[in-house]
């Protein structure tokens, strides 16, 4: 009997998961929810819009909704209404019958998707609100690491921002220490300030916890040592002890190449902190997958399972009685020492990345479909799940800034810096889906317009990835994905160097 199946979320990680489920037999739709723009190019993938719910599968389905809604969409300032109160996610799910839900975005997990899902008698595939504690309170999760000995950064918490601010005056420079400032709760991947000066570290802490620049101001942050290694991030199913390794990437969260100095002082100075060069974190501007350094090394991937992975989630499961069922990643610091690799955690996320999903599921032969049915039903180590011979890279185009030209609707001096901070919306996308052989977009923050256009609806717009043998000829493929002739629009940018170098 063929399934219906649903993820819950509403950017580009969704729609990888999405087609990893529809690559088995087994199921007939998956149904994406809040979801976005790229439900009318996914085949198998159902979009559900409107007050009415009605089910977009295809970009003509996009069409005749709008012929046939025209009232309710005027309604809500020409934007099409998306299902994403939980509320409302819940009663469709239970209302078409969905096997099976796929917790995407942390938003909604940590809301309690899956207890709210179970409730119903509807199986969910991700953490309970209470198990994303890992990844909502980073402060929380440095203090369990530090106590059960797994390797991470030296680091201090602080809950005003005159004591951060203090520690920061007494120790940044001193025997070449720099800091890393932290939001503690989610942020979309934006929470975290790598700080070369005692300014910038200063400015961050202002940003979180005083001004409000990047987010409402918070009562608390961590500050951790700059660590200077290779950025890993590895990924695994999860049944409370149980682990299966669901491969690793490469994520670029610096949002400019380091050469582009005239743009990275650009964006400082029109985020308001003129003469510093602070190389702002995104959710990711790009991905390589597998990860370069693990790519052939199950010696390095077991001793990241034996010294992180499980004694965190044994721990978790013993101590602090949390179950964690769903997918869990590690971002890592690789720093080589006495001719070894040993690793050093910086981050934990109760649910897949953006945009190292877009990466790494294309490379992923068995299908998530199988991945999560076996988890659910705590039997991972029934399970062989097998890899592609091939490389992923993607890249992200954002709605950055641009130069300032009569017309464009802002002051010189009111210019908005672009993504990671205030960026436009709305502008047209001139865009194509008919892209090269081996290459896929995935959508992250696009909309249609009143007039039919697909517009620009998020600081990460569409990723372009490429699929190849080698990681310079699948960042080929990636960039021609993203060029002119498949996407265009005011203020497009993007990093200018994924993939290279690698091979």
């Amino acid at each position: 009997m063929s399934e219906a199946w649903a993820v819950v979320g509403g950017g580009a990680r969704e729609w990888a998961l999405a087609e990893s489920i529809t690559n088995s037999k087994n199921v007939s739709e998956v149904h994406v929810l809040p979801g976005n723009l790229g439900g009318a190019f996914e085949k198998k993938c159902v979009w559900p819009i409107g007050n009415d719910r009605v089910k977009i599968k295809n970009f003509d389905d996009v069409k005749n909704f709008f012929n046939e809604y025209k009232q309710e969409i005027q309604e809500n300032n020409g934007r099409i209404k998306r299902v994403d109160d939980l509320k409302d996610i819940i009663s469709y799910i239970s209302e078409n019958n969905i096997d099976m839900v796929i917790g995407g975005q942390e938003k909604y997990l940590s809301l309690g998707l899956k207890e709210r899902c179970e409730k119903k008698g509807i199986a969910c595939w991700g953490p309970t609100s209470k198990a994303m504690i890992v990844e909502a309170d980073k402060c929380n999760t440095n203090d369990l690491m530090k106590k059960w000995s797994i390797p991470c950064p030296p680091f201090e918490n602080f809950y005003d921002p005159e004591s951060a601010k203090a520690f920061l005056k007494d120790n940044f420079g001193k025997n070449g220490k720099k800091y890393v400032v932290k939001y503690p709760y989610l942020l979309d991947g934006k929470g975290s300030r790598v700080c070369n000066t005692l300014e910038e570290a200063l400015s961050a802490v202002d940003d979180f916890m005083v001004s409000g620049a990047i987010c409402s101001p918070v009562d608390k942050l961590t500050i951790e040592e700059r660590l200077y290694g290779e950025e890993v991030m590895v990924f695994y199913a999860v049944h409370e002890g149980q682990v299966k390794y669901l491969g690793s990437a490469k994520d670029f969260p610096e949002r400019f190449d380091a050469e582009d100095t005239f743009l990275i002082d650009r964006f400082n100075k029109r985020m308001g902190h003129p003469g510093e060069m602070v190389n702002y974190i995104t959710g990711g501007m790009g991905v390589v997958a597998p990860h370069p350094l693990l790519k052939g090394r199950g010696d390095l991937v077991k001793k990241i399972e034996d010294t992180i992975v499980v004694p965190f989630l044994t721990n978790l499961l013993e101590e602090e009685k949390l179950e964690f069922n769903g997918i869990i990643y590690f971002g890592l610091c690789a720093l080589k020492e006495n001719n070894d690799y040993n690793f050093y955690v910086f981050e934990i996320n109760g649910r897949d990345g953006s945009p190292e999903a877009e990466g790494r599921w294309p490379t992923i032969e068995t299908s998530l479909y199988d991945i999560a049915k076996k988890s659910y039903e705590g039997k991972l180590d029934e399970l062989n799940i097998k890899f592609k011979d091939k490389v992923c890279v993607g890249v992200f185009t954002v709605s950055g800034s641009f130069p300032w030209f009569k017309g464009c609707g802002f002051e010189a001096s009111q210019m908005p810096p672009g993504y990671p901070g205030k960026h436009l919306t709305g502008q047209v996308i001139d865009y194509s889906n008919e892209i090269p052989e081996n290459s896929f977009h995935r959508h992250a923050g696009t909309f249609i317009t009143q007039t039919g256009n697909i517009a620009v609806g998020g600081g990460r717009v569409i990723l372009g990835g490429g699929l190849a043998d080698t990681y310079s000829n699948a960042s080929r493929i990636a960039y021609e994905a993203i060029s002119d002739k498949y996407i265009r629009f005011v203020g497009k940018s993007f990093r200018k160097k994924i993939g290279e170098g690698i091979d």
